[in-house]
């Protein structure tokens, strides 16, 4: 018979080694998520982009513009990741949920924008003289079509690196693999997308197949979410959680990671 003091240590042995165990599993599940969602993003990208000459125009300036939106939704959203109503959802329900708008008005987007194409072209060629207001009017009308999604796609990393299962987890070493999945997986959907995709399946096809892998992100999500609850209800201690190893809450004494910084910026 054990007392109860031994019978506490082997629980926090048995506790530990579990949670050693599983921390790489945890963050090579979410990995995979993060590889399906940059897989369909830059997929939804290259049909936009492709479909965005329809509406306006295939110049420089308008393909610049429709970057230029995407790339303002993206950093819309990483700024909404900080809202404190948005960290009072559970991070991988809400990962979910971004992952199905981005599937629906991605997919709404590339069957629209063709029929979009009918009805612009005559309103920039009464502008054409007035290059400015022109301008100005494509990256209004971009912006207000790609807002709903790219800010969703923004939110989608910052919203999942909050996720309680991955607070036991170095941050340096779960953020190097989590944004290096989701960097792989745009680099596929690029590819994937221009080489084979809209050649075998059309525009539209394609779109539906973006679509599923943002909706297949999605339900791995929530399944994480099941499974983890159940599977580590049993190994929960009574003595109060340690202090996260991920710095996700800004106070005097956190230092910015400088470095990913620069990488980040030399990526953009």
């Amino acid at each position: 018979m054990l007392s109860s003091s031994q019978r506490s240590h082997v629980f926090r042995e048995r506790h530990a080694s579990h949670t050693e165990g599983s921390q790489s599993g945890r963050v090579a599940v979410l990995c995979g998520v993060l590889f399906f969602s940059g897989t369909g993003a830059l997929i939804f990208e290259t049909l936009w982009l492709r479909l965005s000459g329809l509406a306006f125009g295939n110049s420089t300036w308008a393909a610049a513009l429709i970057l230029s939106s995407f790339m303002a939704g993206l950093a819309l959203g990483n700024a909404l990741a900080a809202s404190s109503r948005i960290r009072r959802w559970r991070p991988l329900h809400f990962y979910a949920v971004l992952e199905f708008v981005v599937a629906f008005f991605g997919c709404t987007i590339v069957f629209s924008l063709p029929v979009l194409g009918d009805f612009m072209p005559p309103v920039w060629q009464t502008l054409w003289n007035y290059q400015p207001t022109l301008l100005g009017l494509r990256f209004a009308v971009s912006f207000l079509i790609l807002l709903v999604p790219t800010t969703a796609m923004g939110l989608t990393l910052p919203v999942i690196i909050e996720e309680p299962l991955l607070e036991e987890t170095e941050f340096s070493r779960a953020i190097g693999f989590l944004y290096g999945s989701n960097t792989l997986g745009a680099m596929l959907g690029a590819v994937l997308g221009e080489a084979y995709l809209i050649g075998a399946f059309g525009l539209y096809g394609t779109s539906v197949i973006a679509g599923a892998m943002l909706c297949i992100a999605a339900v791995i999500a929530l399944a994480v979410v099941r499974f983890g609850r159940a599977r580590y209800a049993g190994f929960k201690s009574a003595d109060p959680p340690a202090q996260s190893k991920f710095p996700l809450i800004f106070d005097a004494s956190y230092r910015l990671p400088r470095r990913l910084l620069f990488i980040s910026f030399g990526r953009a």
